[in-house]
């Protein structure tokens, strides 16, 4: 008996192998750098995906909250957004803020 394989299962297949290379060559500089680079490299890339994912994630969650008219929960999604998007993309600004409450707090 053969094993029949359909086109959208090869469709699919394909689909993976590409995105894997994809994902190797993409890795392959960061993964290559030297060992003294490596908590650098791990940073910035983590930086990268979090700019790139993080309205794009804030956009998928809001749909449902924008289609039940949830105003509590939009008001929480727009804050969580504004306190996780200050860690990324201004972290200097952060890192003052938080050395000042500290300071505050510590006298």
């Amino acid at each position: 008996m053969r094993f029949a394989v359909n086109t959208h299962h090869r469709q699919l297949a394909v689909a993976a192998v590409l995105l894997t290379a994809f994902l190797a060559l993409g890795v392959a500089d960061v993964a290559l750098a030297g060992t003294s680079d490596v908590g650098q490299n791990v940073g910035r890339e983590i930086k990268t995906w979090a700019t790139a994912l993080l309205l794009g994630v804030a956009a998928l969650v809001a749909i449902p909250i924008l289609a039940k008219r949830d105003v509590s929960g939009g008001l929480s999604l727009v804050l969580l957004v504004v306190l996780v998007g200050g860690f990324v993309y201004a972290p200097g600004a952060v890192k003052s803020v938080i050395d000042g409450l500290w300071r505050a707090i510590s006298g």
